[in-house]
C-alpha cells in the first residue's frame, strides 16, 4: 500500500512537470507573439508600465490597448506566480523586481511608473 502511494505520488510529480513545463513555453510563445504590439503601443504612448510590472493603458479610448493589456497581464502575472514558486518570494515581489528593470531599460519616449506611483516619460 504506501509503495503504491509512493508511486502514485511520483506520477503525480511528473505530470504536474510536464505540465508546467508546457505552461512556461506556452506563456512565452504568446508573450513573443504580442511583443510588436505592445512596443508599438508604448512608442505611441496608448500603453505604460507601471510599478508593479504590469502593462497600464495610458490614452483614453485604445479598445484595442485594453485587451492586449488584460493578455499581456494575465500572463505576466502567470510568469511571476512561476518564479515566485521557484525562488521562495512573493509574485508582488517579483512584478516590483521586474518592473524596476523595465523601468531602467525602457527606449526613451516610453510612459514608466516610478516607486511612488508617479507616470514619467522616459
Amino acid at each position: 500500500m504506501k509503495l503504491r502511494l509512493i508511486s502514485l505520488f511520483a506520477a503525480l510529480c511528473v505530470v504536474t512537470v510536464t505540465v508546467f513545463a508546457a505552461s512556461a513555453a506556452d506563456l512565452r510563445r504568446q508573450m513573443a507573439a504580442r511583443l510588436p504590439a505592445i512596443d508599438t503601443m508604448k512608442t505611441s504612448e496608448a500603453v505604460g508600465e507601471n510599478n508593479r510590472g504590469l502593462l497600464e493603458v495610458r490614452a483614453a479610448g485604445k479598445a484595442d490597448a485594453a485587451s492586449l493589456v488584460a493578455e499581456e497581464n494575465r500572463d505576466r502575472e502567470a510568469v511571476y506566480e512561476i518564479i515566485a514558486k521557484e525562488t521562495g518570494a512573493t509574485a508582488e515581489s517579483v512584478g516590483h523586481a521586474r518592473a524596476k528593470q523595465i523601468a531602467a531599460n525602457s527606449r526613451p519616449g516610453v510612459w514608466v511608473q516610478d516607486e511612488s506611483g508617479a507616470w514619467k516619460k522616459k
